[in-house]
């Protein structure tokens, strides 16, 4: 039983609480709503219901479900749930995986732009194919170095 229910159990509106615990009645809705007071606002609160005030704060605590929470067995749509905390979660991309997609990107537009100087401005044709070979190389092994690669399981005995 929460602040709120115990307020009601005794026919007091907030506003009547407030003047009874010489509170502000702001306070007493935060109360009402989950937040804990302070150790004043709680004694004050407490010695309001003739309750001594660790008894009052436990029962703030145990009544965290308010009207406009769903129920403990349920959720709302597209409510997200808990990781345990002995599941670790993992990034969707990791940093190597993101460095690789953004070389890729920069490569791209980079033989792009060397595609179409090679076109308007007449640059060499000869040049677009070796930038090109030269940064798929390191991109690949790039991403074969920091991806996957070779174990040691992979190299053979000699």
């Amino acid at each position: 039983m929460g602040l709120k229910s115990l307020r009601l159990e005794k026919g007091w509106s907030q506003e009547q609480l407030a003047t009874i615990s010489g509170l502000s009645e702001r306070t007493i809705q935060r109360a009402e709503r989950g937040d804990m007071p302070s150790l004043e606002s709680l004694r004050a609160l407490a010695a309001s219901f003739e309750l001594s005030h660790a008894e009052l704060r436990q029962r703030i605590e145990t009544d965290m479900e308010t009207p406009d929470m769903p129920a403990n067995d349920t959720l709302a749509p597209n409510t997200p749930t808990a990781t345990p905390a002995s599941e670790p979660t993992s990034p969707v991309l990791t940093t190597t995986a993101k460095r690789l997609l953004l070389g890729g990107a920069i490569y791209v537009l980079v033989i792009s732009w060397m595609a179409l100087m090679q076109a308007f401005a007449g640059w060499d044709p000869e040049l677009l194919p070796v930038v090109a070979l030269t940064g798929g190389g390191f991109l690949a092994t790039y991403a074969f170095a920091n991806l996957g690669g070779f174990s040691e399981s992979d190299k053979k005995e000699d």
